[in-house]
């Protein structure tokens, strides 16, 4: 088969583009990693699309061109065999956590309208948060006076909350492969993670998470907060791009990771006839 890799070109992504690669090209298959912006006169040449570090292209989510996002909308319009094109909720519309809050969900208190913000407690600030992005792109941190001048239909809001770090489970379609914690520290960069030893309770809560993509095929990263007290709240489904901080993690898990995902891609392509 011939494989293209859409990602983006920073050095982590890279080094994961590479193990990805890599995995394919050991099989025999020749794999092409590319901008998300490539010259669609690839598609005829190509067998099977995978959607990797995209996420970069978050920052144009806005812009009158999206001259990125026309790649994905293109694959899909296409109907090109692909993997993470497919995505339910990163980048394409937060009203998920509104309605998992509705719902009473383990998810961040989250209502679309000023009419609902009592239902957010009361507290000292909220988070703005548009609807169509990720990755923080777009968001603010307001006082009540502010939330009422600045917002408008393509927000969401949210508490703004004191957690004590950020939890992340990892999926291959709905299988889990290994959890990550993010302790912040003082320095205004991105903290290391640390495995995360998880509850079997916090297990299920980050599987029926998963488990809302449906017959999803490709990697899930579930995003949650964790609270002083110990409660894990949902803060994202990262279902299109999902940055796997694979640097940092042992080597057995990374490679059960990749064997996984091999094997899902593999049967995702005999299901299309590919192999």
């Amino acid at each position: 088969m011939n494989i293209l890799i859409a990602s983006g070109f920073d050095d982590d992504e890279k080094f994961e583009d590479m193990l990805f690669a890599r995995v394919f090209r050991n099989d025999g298959h020749k794999v092409t990693i590319v901008d998300n912006e490539y010259d669609e006169r690839l598609d005829d040449l190509n067998d099977l699309f995978i959607q990797r570090n995209t996420w970069m292209a978050a920052l144009e989510l806005n812009s009158v061109d999206r001259a990125h996002y026309d790649c994905r909308k293109r694959v899909v319009r296409k109907d090109l065999p692909r993997i993470n094109f497919d995505g339910k909720f990163d980048g394409t519309d937060k009203m998920y956590l509104v309605n998992l809050f509705k719902e009473g969900e383990s998810v961040i208190p989250s209502v679309d309208n000023l009419e609902d913000i009592e239902k957010l407690g009361n507290p000292e600030k909220y988070m703005l948060k548009l609807k169509d992005s990720f990755s923080g792109i777009g968001q603010s941190v307001v006082t009540k006076e502010e939330l009422k001048e600045k917002f408008n239909s393509l927000y969401i809001i949210q508490p703004y909350l004191k957690f004590h770090s950020e939890v992340q489970f990892y999926y291959v379609n709905n299988k889990f492969e290994y959890a990550l914690e993010f302790v912040p520290g003082k320095l205004p960069v991105c903290p290391l993670p640390i495995m995360y030893h998880y509850t079997e309770e916090e297990l299920k809560i980050a599987n029926k998470m998963a488990s809302l993509n449906g017959n999803f095929y490709g990697i899930q990263r579930i995003d949650f907060i964790k609270m002083e007290d110990g409660r894990l709240l949902l803060a994202e489904i990262e279902d299109t791009a999902p940055y796997l901080d694979l640097l940092n993690i042992d080597e057995k898990t990374r490679n059960q990771f990749l064997q996984d995902y091999k094997e899902m891609v593999y049967e995702y392509c005999r299901n299309k006839g590919l192999m």
